[in-house]
């Protein structure tokens, strides 16, 4: 992996707060009989959306979500927190970030999972949901937009993380590193793609102040990984069993990958540069592809 050198990854970078040598786990976990869907907003057009907007309006209607999940709109919260089966997570230390339910910002509604993440470790946050109500042995698809308003760094950040129980609890994340989109192993640091200048140019970055839609499918008894930025497949973040050069061959240096994800972390976190401001929205989790 070429990260920076002040990349820790999975340990707070020095100097600032450190995290504990064995560090405590901190995991919500909602109700098992929490409903499996829960209503998106009505689908509607909507018109481009530009850099000086207020943020209301996306890039078309988001696809009808699929009912074998759940998905979320934020429509339901009244601001502050948000609830239902969310909550605010961080883990190990907390600081200057903050996860709250913006009441004048969505992709098709008003509302939206507005995540302020500050630079460092300590300044992370998510909202978090358990994935206990979706039959992910049958493979996982999720769906979210996305805007922020802060190029992606090039050290590495996450702004997605779900744990693995198959990597004792460690976390499976997506994020950034040298400006464009990656995954990364938090047991081992391994990315995909690589992060060479060829791996690189192989993913994409996230584009700034407009809703994007971004979209994986995780097979994880066949240790499987497929990723869409905006309805296409983005070559340098997949995992299709093959070892190739500057895509999977680090990530495939394990064998045997099989994830068992347990939950879903929407946030921001950094592992020495990047802070940013996101907004969620139009989330779909199930064992379909809903699209975008």
């Amino acid at each position: 992996m070429t990260s920076s050198p002040t990349d820790t990854s999975a340990r707070p970078p020095e100097p600032g707060p450190a995290a504990p040598t064995s560090p405590v786990r901190h995991r919500w976990r909602a109700p098992a009989t929490v409903a499996a869907a829960l209503a998106l907003v009505a689908a509607g057009a909507t018109t481009a959306l530009g850099g000086e907007t207020d943020g209301r309006q996306g890039t078309g209607p988001s696809a009808e979500c699929t009912t074998d999940g759940f998905c979320e709109d934020f429509e339901a919260m009244a601001g502050g927190a948000p609830s239902g089966r969310w909550a605010v997570e961080t883990r190990d230390c907390s600081g200057l970030g903050t996860a709250t339910v913006d009441t004048t910002v969505g992709h098709e509604g008003s509302q939206s999972l507005r995540i302020d993440g500050a630079e460092g470790y300590c300044n992370h946050v998510f909202a978090a949901t358990d994935l206990a109500d979706v039959d992910t042995s049958a493979g996982l698809y999720v769906r979210f937009w996305v805007r922020h308003t802060t190029e992606l760094p090039m050290q590495h950040v996450t702004f997605m993380a779900m744990e693995d129980v198959n990597d004792n609890s460690r976390d499976l994340r997506m994020g950034g590193q040298n400006a464009a989109l990656q995954w990364n192993r938090e047991s081992d640091d391994a990315t995909l793609p690589a992060q060479s200048p060829a791996g690189v140019a192989l993913s994409a970055p996230l584009p700034v102040d407009e809703w994007s839609c971004l979209e994986f499918q995780l097979d994880g008894q066949n240790g499987l990984l497929e990723t869409w930025l905006n309805g296409e497949l983005v070559e340098g973040l997949v995992v299709d069993g093959e070892p190739t050069h500057d895509v999977d061959q680090q990530w495939l240096s394990r064998a045997g990958w099989a994830p068992e994800v347990a939950d879903l972390r929407l946030g921001w976190e950094s592992y020495g540069q990047g802070a940013d401001t996101l907004w969620y929205d139009d989330i779909a989790v199930g064992t379909t592809r809903t699209g975008c």
